[in-house]
């Protein structure tokens, strides 16, 4: 096994071997209205298992000051923020019925705050209704992490909006969940749906096992009111590292990315219907990022379908190997270089002499112009070629929802 992946592995286990089994809750109540939740969390707690009975719960927002930002260049930026359930204590379980019932709106811009807990486990909740904070500097999201061992499991993240208004003026809206300094996570088989910024974003010292999960923008950033999908699908930067696997990203303004110094496996992703790139793994003109990217499907994509702008050739930068990228550079708007990257399959900006590319396979790409790489094969070859592939995306349920799987699966 390549030392890159050995790594990644080792990471995994931790994770699952952390955060994976159930927590021994030494106390387990039952809540059916919002202000028994907030009660309950008024203050840290030692170790306690909370069960959301079916029903809404309309959270009242407080408002606090976060002494670190996120995604500031200078991380010890104070940002005023509002919180909707602050989550503060050794052993905590917040868990909803198996159908997701038990809906909470936040009405804020850090939905749930995990804020320096030992483990932490989300699980079976609908999570929506989502504020913007007026501050453009506040990682607003629906799960916030900070701090804290945690598990996300099952749940619904979805119309975490915000008001247009507010959102077009700070650019930047709500995101799915955000995994800030200090996070080991594990997002595992979650709906992220219709979010007005990233779906899933790791920032500075953040860890995570992402995958299973369907990451749909609906809206695709698009139209004068604010709505679904703007911002990265999946998004990894600075410093923060990522197991990104099998997981159904569509309809959003960029796909998944690994930025500064991010380090990722990126495998088996079905990335898809994106306005701009697919998958991106870029320095940023100031990093040393390396992503495994390996056995993804990016199908149809505005602009490139990949982009690599790696200049440093320090370390191991990793590799891009066994994509299929079909159906790419669609959109003639985004043909200058200026706007992303060069309007082709496989945009090639900056590579390391050991960044390695092989056995990808290409089909229907479109180019900005000749002077463009064109990696095309025939129909028939593609299509055989990705028969082995096919097979075992068809076997993923998720993957179902696929419009891949749709035009190129035959039964």
């Amino acid at each position: 096994m390549p030392i890159g992946l050995r790594s990644h592995a080792v990471r995994v286990f931790f994770f699952v071997l952390l955060i994976s089994s159930s927590l021994l809750a030494q106390q387990s109540v039952s809540v059916s209205n919002a202000q028994e939740l907030q009660q309950l969390f008024s203050q840290p707690v030692e170790s306690l298992e909370v069960v959301l009975k079916p029903g809404e719960y309309r959270l009242t927002p407080k408002a606090m000051v976060d002494p670190t930002c996120g995604n500031c260049q200078d991380p010890q930026t104070p940002v005023h923020v509002t919180v909707g359930l602050h989550l503060r204590g050794k052993f905590i379980k917040l868990i909803g019925p198996a159908d997701r019932s038990a809906i909470i709106h936040t009405n804020a811009g850090y939905g749930l705050f995990i804020d320096g807990c030992g483990r932490v486990e989300i699980e079976n909740l609908s999570i929506t209704g989502g504020v913007r904070d007026t501050a453009g500097a506040a990682t607003d999201a629906a799960i916030v992490v900070k701090h804290s061992n945690t598990l996300i499991r099952n749940n619904k993240i979805y119309d975490n909006i915000g008001d247009s208004a507010i959102v077009s003026k700070v650019i930047v809206g709500i995101m799915g969940i955000a995994g800030r300094e200090g996070s080991k996570m594990v997002i595992r088989g979650n709906e992220v749906v219709r979010n007005s910024w990233d779906g899933i974003a790791l920032y500075r010292d953040a860890e995570a096992v992402i995958e299973d999960n369907v990451v749909d923008g609906v809206d695709k950033a698009t139209g004068q009111k604010v709505g679904g999908g703007r911002g990265v699908a999946i998004g990894v930067t600075w410093n923060g590292k990522a197991t990104v696997r099998r997981n159904l990203v569509k309809r959003y303004w960029k796909g998944i990315g690994l930025f500064v110094d991010a380090d990722g496996v990126v495998q088996q992703n079905i990335v898809e219907d994106i306005v701009t790139w697919g998958i991106q793994l870029w320095d940023a003109d100031k990093g040393k990022p390396s992503g495994k990217i390996e056995r993804n499907v990016i199908y149809n994509a505005g602009a490139c379908g990949a982009a690599i702008t790696l200049a440093s050739n320090e370390g191991d930068p990793g590799y891009f190997t066994n994509n299929i990228l079909t159906k790419t550079a669609q959109n003639p708007r985004y043909d200058a270089p200026d706007y992303y990257c060069y309007q082709c399959a496989l945009a090639l900006h900056a590579v390391p002499k050991n960044f390695r590319i092989e056995g990808n396979l290409f089909y229907n790409n479109r180019r900005a112009s000749d002077e463009l790489p064109d990696y095309d094969m025939p129909k028939e070859a593609f299509e055989k070629a990705i028969e082995a592939l096919l097979k075992a995306f068809s076997a993923i349920p998720h993957f179902q929802l696929s419009d891949f799987l749709r035009d190129f699966h035959k039964q």
